[in-house]
């Protein structure tokens, strides 16, 4: 993982809020636009991001009971 997309992305999971973590997510694709194609390790970090999102989107908003 690069340096730099590491700073961004780090400590990712410890954020509760979801427009934190939306903002990262922005933020990390900014950087990808600027940087070039994500390396596996890179690609694979924004993928559990975007996953979590979802999850908190889906409890913030009290859709649980929708997916059950």
């Amino acid at each position: 993982m690069r340096d730099e997309f590491a700073a961004i992305v780090s400590g990712w999971m410890l954020i509760s809020g979801l427009d934190d973590l939306t903002e990262r997510i922005e933020t990390a694709a900014e950087w990808t636009k600027a940087n070039g194609p994500l390396r596996p390790d890179e690609e694979a970090t924004i993928k559990l991001m975007i996953e979590s999102q979802i999850a908190r989107g889906i409890e913030q908003y009290g859709l649980m009971g929708d997916f059950e």
